[in-house]
């Protein structure tokens, strides 16, 4: 019985020590290692204030498609906007061709690449809070730092990954629709959004049902990407998607956002893990 005693205190001096070296050691590492690639993200968004001076520089992106040539063009990036975009359009029916550009006093944010940008910042916030100097007492202040920069950087990602669903109406209300010069036709929707690593451009050509059709006319939800035969209501007419045309280009820095994300969470879950080894065995060996 004695023998079985001291095993047990040594085991328990053994575990004590090796979790004390986790909390004043390993954590504060870790945590520099996710500021630093966190703070690399934060860089690939090229914004101001990101230590950087200057203006923002400008990228431009060329417009393409596997599946069609009908529309082409280039989409110039300035941080979290659109400074300038250049767009030709193939009609289907008669390949009259149609060009549009951003006005040169507007530009369009990309509320995705800001949101994210600010989530990145917050989670860096977080981990800035608890320097070298911070001693974390319990597994329970980790896990709970831990869980708050996982939400922030699962939210930069989502933001990136998931865009938000519109319903045409919502499309053909958006500023969007009115920075180009000259204006765009009243049977064309236009919309810009973010997937993944991609910057994506969708037109949309309309025609106006007839209000002696015998179509059954049902008001199309919210969605990423519309199909034609899609239907909706604007002003006083009724009016169907017959062609969609989706374009995109990669954004190379998007990719490696999206990469130090996912880096970031691992070493998030790892640490997480480790301090659950220590907590299953207080919780099943009281001392």
């Amino acid at each position: 019985m004695a023998t079985v005693v001291a095993a047990t205190a040594a085991e328990r001096a053994v575990l004590e020590e090796e979790f004390r070296w986790l909390l004043q050691d390993e954590v504060h590492a870790v945590l520099r290692q996710l500021q630093d690639i966190l703070k690399e993200a934060s860089l690939r968004f090229s914004l101001p204030g990101s230590g950087t001076e200057g203006p923002t520089k400008q990228e431009n992106f060329i417009l393409g498609s596997c599946g069609t040539d009908q529309v082409k063009g280039v989409l110039t990036l300035q941080g979290d906007a659109l400074s300038q975009a250049d767009v030709n359009l193939k009609m289907p029916r008669n390949n009259q061709l149609l060009h549009f550009a951003f006005r040169e006093d507007k530009q369009w944010k990309l509320q995705q690449i800001q949101d994210a940008r600010n989530h990145v910042s917050q989670a860096i916030y977080l981990l800035a809070n608890r320097d070298e100097s911070y001693q974390f007492r319990t597994g329970a202040e980790v896990l709970k730092l831990m869980d708050a920069v996982m939400l922030q950087l699962t939210r930069a990602r989502n933001r990136l990954t998931t865009p938000a669903t519109l319903t045409l109406p919502e499309i053909a209300a958006s500023g969007l629709t009115r920075m180009f010069a000259p204006a765009l036709p009243s049977d064309l929707l236009v919309n810009v959004y973010i997937s993944l690593n991609k910057l994506c451009l969708t037109v949309y050509q309309l025609h106006a049902l007839q209000p002696n059709s015998t179509k059954n006319f049902r008001t199309a939800g919210g969605a990423v990407l519309h199909s034609p035969g899609a239907m909706f209501e604007w002003g006083a007419q009724r009016l169907e998607v017959s062609h969609v045309h989706k374009v995109e280009c990669v954004i190379p820095w998007l990719n490696d956002a999206l990469v130090f994300f996912t880096v970031s969470l691992q070493l998030c879950q790892q640490l997480k893990d480790k301090i659950s080894v220590f907590s299953s065995y207080w919780s099943y060996r009281p001392f």
